[in-house]
């Protein structure tokens, strides 16, 4: 099967599925593993025209999220063979894994991956209760996990039911409730413990000072107390095989606080 993967969270199912031999196109943000970065790609993954993908003779394109519905749109008037996605928590990120397999023929492989990724999130899940256990804490550390900076949104889709798996409590957000705006009296009231950027496209390079600058938000108390890490978005913000090292991540970050390191 000859397939064109315009989402980045696709693109590293397809390979957790040993499927990369079959991937003709991917996307400027399909990144991980570091074999997907040789992979021919489009420059735009919201943008692309049909003329470009049709040189590579797909046999059937990915896309995900709101971003690329009106693209689906698009390419399916164009006659091209179009799944796309948008999981917003972690049982839709299964499913998604699910449908994968059996379009592409590996469906034993995608339970086995869905198996992986829940024992992962149960590994965290324990160590987180053990911890909480082990401090006598009757409340879970407060997290605001910050998705786009510019107006500042706290993360929704899944991000909270992965909080909540590494120990924590996320900003205000229901599980798969969309990320929305938040404002500074928002912050201050919720009074976060503990303050995670998880810029979208920034991965591990978000320059943190533009949070710290942002008029008042030198009295939020995390702020002060300097407990504000940058986490590579594509471990939060991608619907994919490797969230359970996103909470993995979080729940090392909140046992360092909680012990004082």
């Amino acid at each position: 099967m000859r397939i064109t993967s315009l989402s980045p969270a696709v693109t590293e199912i397809l390979f957790a599925l040993k499927k990369q031999d079959e991937i003709v196109c991917t996307d400027q943000f399909s990144n991980f593993p570091e074999e997907a970065k040789r992979l021919p790609h489009v420059k735009d993954h919201a943008k692309v025209k049909a003329e470009e993908l049709r040189a590579f003779n797909p046999e059937v394109i990915f896309l995900s999220t709101v971003v690329q519905e009106r693209l689906a749109t698009e390419l399916r008037a164009q006659g091209f063979a179009v799944i796309h996605q948008d999981p917003r928590t972690i049982h839709q990120i299964y499913e998604s894994i699910r449908a994968v397999g059996a379009i592409v023929d590996a469906e034993k492989e995608a339970n086995d991956l869905i198996l992986k990724m829940q024992q992962g999130f149960n590994a965290v899940k324990k160590k987180s209760s053990i911890l909480r256990s082990s401090r006598l804490q009757s409340a879970a550390p407060k997290l605001y996990i910050e998705e786009w900076h510019d107006p500042p949104f706290a993360s929704g889709n899944w991000v909270p039911e992965i909080a909540r798996i590494a120990g924590g409590e996320q900003f205000p957000i229901s599980a798969g409730e969309l990320s929305k705006e938040v404002t500074l009296d928002a912050v201050m009231k919720f009074d976060p413990d503990l303050i995670v950027i998880s810029w979208c496209g920034a991965g591990t390079l978000a320059p943190k000072d533009l949070l710290l600058k942002r008029s008042g938000w030198d009295q939020v108390r995390s702020i002060k107390e300097g407990r504000v890490r940058v986490i590579d978005d594509s471990l939060l913000n991608r619907p994919g095989p490797r969230l359970t090292e996103g909470a993995q991540r979080l729940y090392g970050w909140m046992f360092e606080m909680l012990h004082g390191m």
